[in-house]
């Protein structure tokens, strides 16, 4: 009887995966767009053992069905061109077709719910300058295509997401990640191509659900570091917070798509990690970048200004530094400040435009090439000198003569603190030079140490000429 029982289950096997229609990815559907000048890897599902023929430009490419019926084909793409193509896929009498695919550039756009936040903005908390982005969306909305991954929590590996490629007209766009949308919409009116942006970003979730156990393991952390991260438990209907539950979901099923690459706006659920946040994240963009086959470039954005419960407290100006050191443990890196754009009152800042524009910025200049025509590089403390009368002159680094303007001298963000180690908010402004700082307390009248922008929220204000927010900084080694 056992043996009849399982010959009948190979047999069920055999024929099941005989039946096993022909399938490609949601992410080969109608309207995609496919990273311009490179190999595009396209995949689907059919029956083991069956030939899978993909004709792309003229070129018709074999491979075979594997047992565990997947393929792959890898695709050549040439330059951008405007030109809309058609993507076809046979096997035996099986054929799929899909239609208005364009070559250009292709982004992914995850993190939290800085952006998740969609250009129509959340419930009591709007995004600037919507309104005329939505009313303006169908004049790029051919060019700036989304592939939006809404994947529930997956306790498991998942392979394929249910979502497809949209055209960002005004509705599609009002629902789109604001900080993705006006990114894809300056890129392409800058570059003169189509942009497609995979969004996959997830409201309040951890940087642990976006990667596996495996890598978790390997980051480096210390054993107390990985007990207190795995002491989180899940919470069914919560957002995601334990390892996995987002990598299996949403990223692994769209692991490989042909991507320039990455931008990541995330970290206030990590806070609590202010010594481990910056390995862990690297941990993640080379697992990324291992499962993609390519080494992708990482955008990411810094923790703006906010109370979290108490404006004077300092875990999140300590937990930026953290996030800013990941541009020295990992290369092809780059973080983007948002300290000026800070609101006391929300963790979600209106200004997603500029952030995305920062980006951008970012983008042009050290993944494309295109001189931008402005320093963009974030200023960091180089020196400071404490003069007998208590001034103190605080030297920034990538500043030339551009630190701040005339209509704004006086700078607000400045502390001060004497040998009892007690911090006093401080009168700043930028020297004529436009190069250095000069700070004095009249209740600190010997200084030993400066800060800047290390509050939750105090209202920092300092900035390049070009509108780059200088990140938070210090000079000394307390622990607090």
């Amino acid at each position: 009887m056992k043996r009849v029982l399982a010959a009948a289950a190979v047999l069920l096997s055999a024929l099941w995966s005989q039946a096993q229609p022909l399938t490609l990815s949601h992410l080969f559907s109608d309207h995609a767009v496919f990273q311009q000048e490179t190999t595009v890897p396209v995949w689907g599902w059919g029956a083991p053992g069956k030939r899978v023929e993909v004709k792309w430009e003229g070129t018709t490419f074999r491979t075979t069905v594997l047992p565990d019926s997947t393929w792959r084909v890898s695709l050549p793409t040439g330059k951008a061109d405007g030109m809309a193509r058609t993507l076809e896929v046979r096997s035996g009498k099986e054929t799929l077709t899909r239609g208005d695919i364009v070559l250009g550039e292709v982004w992914i756009c995850s993190g939290q719910s800085n952006m998740e936040m969609p250009l129509r903005g959340f419930g009591f908390q709007e995004v600037e300058g919507a309104a005329e982005a939505i009313m303006a969306a169908p004049e790029t909305a051919r060019d700036v295509r989304v592939f939006d991954i809404k994947t529930p929590k997956a306790y498991r590996p998942l392979t394929d997401v249910e979502a497809v490629w949209r055209y960002s007209d005004s509705a599609m766009a009002a629902e789109t990640s604001a900080v993705a949308y006006f990114f894809a919409r300056r890129l392409t009116r800058t570059l003169g191509v189509p942009v497609g942006i995979v969004v996959n970003a997830w409201g309040g979730s951890r940087i642990e659900p976006w990667m596996t156990r495996e890598t978790i393991g390997g980051a480096g952390l210390t054993r107390e570091e990985l007990d207190a991260l795995y002491a989180v438990e899940d919470v069914p209907d919560r957002w995601p917070e334990t390892p996995e539950l987002i990598w299996n979901g949403r990223v692994k099923p769209v692991a490989g798509y042909a991507a320039k690459g990455i931008l990541w706006y995330q970290g206030c659920s990590n806070m609590g990690q202010p010594h481990c946040y910056d390995k862990l994240q690297a941990a993640m963009v080379r697992m990324w970048r291992k499962e993609w086959g390519r080494d992708l470039p990482f955008i990411f954005t810094l923790l703006a200004a906010y109370g979290h419960g108490d404006d004077n407290g300092r875990w999140r100006p300590h937990f930026v530094l953290n996030q800013l050191h990941t541009e020295e443990i990992l290369d092809r890196s780059w973080a983007v400040c948002t300290e000026t754009l800070g609101n006391p009152n929300t963790v979600h800042p209106a200004q997603k435009k500029e952030v995305a524009d920062m980006m951008v910025q970012r983008a042009l200049q050290s993944v494309y090439g295109i001189p931008t025509g402005m320093s963009i590089e974030l200023p960091r403390l180089k020196s400071v000198d404490y003069l007998e009368d208590g001034t103190v002159k605080v030297t920034l680094t990538q500043v030339w003569g551009n630190l701040g303007s005339i209509s704004e001298r006086k700078i607000v963000g400045f502390e001060l603190a004497g040998e009892d180690r007690i911090f006093h908010l401080s009168d700043a402004e930028v020297d004529w030079d436009g190069q250095t700082l000069i700070v004095k307390c009249a209740d600190v009248p010997h200084p030993v140490a400066v800060r800047y922008g290390f509050r939750n929220w105090m209202g920092a204000n300092l900035c390049t000429s070009y509108g780059i927010p200088v990140p938070p900084f210090r000079s000394d080694d307390w622990e607090y």
